[in-house]
């Protein structure tokens, strides 16, 4: 049962998220991770990597998208995790904390992947 409560808009970008607290493998945090974007919301993305981070996880996400190119730095909590062949996909739900451009990747998402 799909779980979504707003559309996503597929997408495909390459950037980067940075393990902020990770409970089961303390290790992770600090790890930056290359990602490639399946889709996005404005509260939530779906990314796939070849490493496995639990659920559980915060991570802090910077993303170069849009014209004029702005970045966003956001951050999120990995709500589920899928393995298939080689690849990892993992489901991010966005949320407003200190120093990130949440409010502003809200306010611009339909800007943004128009």
């Amino acid at each position: 049962m799909d779980k979504r409560r707003e559309p996503r808009v597929p997408h495909n970008i390459r950037f980067f998220v940075h393990v902020s607290e990770c409970d089961e493998d303390p290790d992770l945090i600090g790890v930056s991770v290359s990602c490639e974007g399946v889709d996005f919301s404005s509260n939530g993305l779906q990314f796939r990597t070849d490493d496995l981070i639990p659920i559980g996880s915060n991570l802090n996400i910077t993303i170069g998208i849009g014209a004029p190119f702005p970045m966003f730095l956001l951050a999120g909590e990995i709500k589920w995790t899928r393995a298939s062949d080689d690849e990892c996909y993992l489901g991010i739900q966005l949320h407003e904390s200190e120093g990130t451009d949440y409010t502003s990747w809200n306010d611009r998402f339909d800007e943004i992947f128009s």
